[in-house]
């Protein structure tokens, strides 16, 4: 008698079992014709704040592109139409500097803030110091 009891205890638990691993059919979602496809089915992408130092090679005005010297070579990064542009050492308020004083500042040690988003890089603020480094003008 217990034998036959494992037995259909033994094949009740193999036969829900398969039922449990088995694919479900696909389910059918009523499709929002206002929504891309491609953005119903990717997550937004978020931006990345970095940070980079080098020495201001050249600011084109008419591009607003700021060309910055690096370690690594010149990296050329377009300025946001918000960026902010200060003078002054890192832990105190900078002094406000006009978006048109760039070009004169080349061979100038700076630091800026670059937005990353999609491959596409762009500057948010620039710290601008002294060409040896310090904030004395």
């Amino acid at each position: 008698m217990r034998e036959r009891l494992s037995v259909v205890l033994l094949s009740a638990f193999v036969a829900s079992g398969s039922w449990a691993f088995g694919q479900a059919p696909p389910v059918a979602r009523p499709i929002d014709p206002d929504v891309p496809t491609e953005a119903a089915q990717s997550p937004p992408a978020a931006s990345t704040t970095l940070r980079m130092g080098g020495t201001i090679d050249k600011y084109d005005a008419s591009t607003r592109v700021l060309s910055l010297s690096t370690s690594t070579g010149t990296v050329q990064l377009p300025l946001a139409s918000t960026a902010r542009i200060g003078w002054g050492p890192i832990g105190r308020s900078p002094q406000k500097i006009e978006v048109g004083e760039l070009q004169k500042l080349a061979g100038f040690r700076a630091v800026i803030r670059y937005s990353e988003s999609h491959g596409k890089k762009t500057v948010e603020s620039i710290r601008v110091f002294d060409k040896n480094g310090r904030a004395e003008r």
